[in-house]
């Protein structure tokens, strides 16, 4: 475990490294040290090191590293992946012959104790050898060529070796041992990531369609809303951006995670899941879903991942606020700026099963009005179980060699911090065939994703002759995992809800709904739970004579009334007495309720086979006001059938819908030189907007920017126009947000092609 002094000295050091690249003069300054250095060594007839050329670029590109901004900005920053080859430039002050004047030595270190029998370092001799011999697990080196005073050195690095950042110290003496020796250690940031395009590594991922999505796509598509209307919302990983992989840095050293344990993918996934949150380790970012953000920023209001991680860089304290989006694309950034391919994944009705009894379960007094739960259905928390309308996690992709075959490939971690897991909030990986065959006795953590995909909703009726005190009236297997989604490879949608680059991944979890396999898996995965077993063991009792219907709609625009809408038909030859009870009220994304918006009860008399329809209507004004994240409306029916004692319970969900913001590309986009945009849309309700701004974001293209505005007019237009200045040419997507007192969270993206000059 590193000591506070220690984390300190490398915070320190990360955020005096971010603030030379920002540096005009940070060149001269370099170059000034090192013809110091340079004019010393000439001076000896001694064999020395004059320097090192650790050719990043060069290195970066044969790597795939070459985006990383640390390989642009700083001379002294190398970015490469394991089981690569390292070239590198040394010069002496005299001709080089290292078959037979010159011993040329090289250290890798890694960590607080370096060692070479825990593979944290590496002593390497240049022999005169031109051939890598040793295998691809090892560390061995080869000399390129010779060329006056210069040599040209390749390292071979470990296919496991561990991810973080190296230092490189390199000793000359003569061969006839006469003299002494000399040695250089340079500041030099040699940074060693995961390598998924080498099959020896432990992320390797075959197809290089997936690379270019999972590793190294810096802006996607993270999917929010509620089943079945679901939406995107565009996010900016960032990965490349200068301040992440030392923010990924300072992360790993606080996580307590040994050295010689980061170079193995499983072990690296779990504390990242951990660190990502503030709950054990005063992580990156601090969770809160109580809709008061005063002291920070909502999590709504985010845009990407760098402003988060220099934040926390800068200041060494958590980020405020986070919900689980915010969460899973930090960590998404995280896993793909250290070479893991990780993907951001929804689950639309995702449970929160708090006792591992893989149900979520609703209770019902004697008369059919639901009631909570007594304290033993909760957990040691207080938390009870419950039903979100959207999670997000992340899939990371890995072999899992601490498994039995054929559950390697995507598994799932979660930085959400819900439940423990060995004492810690942190989650999986959990494998997805694990999952898929419920196999809970598999780690890590297979039980809580299970549920959270495949549990049954149990509802239970108060009666005291019955064990336990309740009685299983009935059991839904299909209310739960709705949709699974994550962002397809390849462009990024910048409309139409998305549509175009979603990828439902649901079958991966589990198979389909309603078959024999997917009752087999949850069923296999009961037997192993031993309050599981309790809850499928016993029967439903209820009489269901009574159908129920509730009308279903996508989302309405904001301004707009709606309905709620129940059907009910009495399939019975008897009459039927039905209490109805209808509730609107604004959700947060978790199933939680914000504000109720409007209550209705009422009965319903059916005659035999007969069918009737009750309705409650909601307006604008009584919704405006109270609605919260995510503009979500849930309205809830529960029908109580007084002759069967039959309790069904539906809910529809709904969004209102705010307008798009429209980006305009008004000149050529070109490297080195302006290029004018403009941003707009229409005010869609009757009031003033006060205290407007707008977020910009574009990896790549600009950092991010936060633009105040003039307030506008209700029912008005907001035009502002501005220029970018891009450094690069690239394709890139610029994402935009609005906010005001009134009306915020609204967005927009943009594909720019920026040409070179």
């Amino acid at each position: 475990m590193p000591t506070v002094d220690t984390i300190t000295d490398l915070a320190n050091r990360f955020t005096n490294d971010l603030e030379l690249c920002r540096r005009e003069d940070r060149d001269f300054e370099i170059a000034s040290e090192l013809n110091e250095i340079a004019d010393a060594a000439l001076a000896s007839k001694e064999p020395k090191i004059v320097s090192v050329d650790f050719q990043p670029m060069y290195n970066a590109v044969n790597h795939h590293c070459e985006l990383y901004e640390l390989v642009d900005r700083r001379a002294d920053c190398v970015v490469v992946r394991r089981g690569g080859l390292f070239s590198m430039v040394v010069q002496l002050n005299q001709k080089v012959a290292l078959a037979s004047e010159q011993e040329l030595k090289f250290y890798f270190s890694f960590g607080a104790r370096p060692n070479v029998e825990k593979g944290t370092q590496a002593h390497l001799v240049i022999t005169g050898k031109t051939k890598i011999e040793k295998p691809h697990d090892d560390w061995d080196v080869r000399l390129v060529q010779e060329t006056g005073k210069k040599a040209t050195i390749e390292v071979q690095i470990p296919t496991d070796a561990p991810v973080g950042v190296w230092k490189v110290a390199v000793e000359v003496k003569r061969r006839d041992q006469t003299g002494g020796r000399h040695l250089r250690r340079f500041d030099t940031h040699v940074y060693i990531l995961f390598n998924p395009w080498n099959e020896n590594d432990g992320t390797y991922l075959p197809e290089e369609k997936m690379r270019q999505e999972y590793v190294l796509s810096a802006v996607g598509t993270v999917f929010v809303g509620s089943y079945p209307h679901t939406r995107g919302r565009h996010w900016a990983f960032g990965q490349f951006d200068d301040a992440v992989l030392p923010a990924c840095m300072l992360l790993l050293e606080k996580s307590g995670v040994s050295a010689e344990a980061r170079g193995d993918p499983v072990r690296m996934s779990r504390a990242l899941s951990k660190m990502v949150n503030s709950n054990d380790d005063a992580g990156l970012l601090v969770g809160k879903w109580d809709g008061e953000y005063e002291d920070g920023r909502a999590p709504a209001k985010w845009l990407g991942s760098i402003e988060i991680l220099e934040t926390y860089l800068r200041t060494r304290q958590s980020v405020k606020y986070g919900q689980c989006w915010v969460f899973a694309a930090c960590l998404n950034t995280i896993c793909r700026a250290l070479g893991m391919p990780c993907r951001v994944v929804t689950n639309f009705a995702s449970a929160h099963d708090t006792n591992i009894s893989l149900s979520i379960d609703e209770y019902f007094d004697e008369d059919g009005d639901q009631i909570e739960a007594n304290d033993r259905y909760v957990n040691p928390a207080g938390i009870r179980d419950s039903i979100w309308n959207f999670h997000v996690w992340n899939d990371v992709w890995m072999a899992r060699p601490d498994l039995p075959d054929g559950f390697g490939g995507w598994q799932v971690i979660d930085a959400t911090p819900q439940e423990t897991s060995d004492g810690s909030y942190q989650c999986g990986p959990a494998s997805h065939e694990a999952i898929r065959q419920g196999r809970v006795d598999l780690k890590y953590d297979v039980p809580f994703v299970l549920a959270e995909v495949n549990a049954d909703v149990v509802r239970w009726q108060k009666d005291d002759q019955a064990e336990g005190g309740f009685k299983k009236l009935a059991t839904q297997t299909s209310s739960v995992g709705r949709l699974i989604l994550t962002k397809k490879a390849g462009p990024v949608a910048t409309g139409g809800f998305f549509k175009s680059d979603r990828e439902d991944i649901t079958w991966e979890y589990k198979p389909p709904e309603g078959t024999r396999a997917e009752r087999v898996s949850i069923l296999n995965a009961a037997r192993r739970t031993r309050t599981a077993r309790q809850v499928f063991d016993m029967p439903s009792v209820a009489k269901e004579d009574v159908t129920f219907t509730i009308e279903d709609r996508d989302q309405i625009p904001i301004g707009d009334n709606f309905s709620v809408t129940i059907t009910a038909a009495n399939t019975s030859n008897e009459v039927r007495t039905i209490n109805v009870v209808m509730t609107c009220a604004s959700m947060y994304y978790t199933g939680a309720k914000a504000h109720t918006i409007k209550r209705h009860d009422g009965e319903l008399h059916l005659e035999p086979n007969q069918t009737k329809t009750m309705s409650m209507e909601v307006y604008y004004s009584d919704y405006y006001s109270k609605l919260v994240d995510h503009d979500l409306i849930k309205s809830i029916v529960i029908c109580n059938v007084k002759e069967t004692t039959q309790c069904w319970g539906g809910e529809d969900n709904l969004e209102v819908h705010k307008p798009d913001i429209n980006i305009e590309v008004l000149g050529p986009a070109v490297q080195g030189k302006a290029i004018p945009i403009r941003v707009s849309f229409d005010n869609p309700i009757p009031l003033l907007l006060k205290e407007c701004n707008l977020k910009l974001d574009g990896p790549g293209l600009m950092r991010p920017k936060t633009v105040p505005l003039e307030n506008i007019a209700p029912k008005g237009k907001m035009n502002f126009e501005m220029n970018l200045y891009p450094k690069k040419a690239l394709e890139c997507t610029l994402i935009v947000q609005f906010n005001s007192r009134e009306l915020c969270n609204l967005t927009g993206a943009k594909k720019i092609s920026v040409a070179s000059a």
